[in-house]
């Protein structure tokens, strides 16, 4: 199995999980940047469960 492992921050931690966290951490950031930043809302709100039920009735056409 793959077993890489490295130093990071001080933690030895696997290389599959440290892309997996930077991927989670880009996409929550690309988020907030999107809806806060050039959409001029506050970017907490994209949290928000009303935010993204609304997102998903526009896309689904209902």
């Amino acid at each position: 199995m793959f077993k890489k492992t490295i130093k990071f921050l001080g933690l030895r931690i696997s290389l599959i999980l440290l892309v997996v966290i930077l991927m989670a951490l880009a996409i929550v950031l690309g988020l907030m940047l999107g809806y806060g930043g050039l959409g001029g809302k506050n970017p907490g709100d994209i949290f928000q469960p009303s935010i993204w039920h609304e997102f998903f009735s526009k896309l689904s056409g209902k």
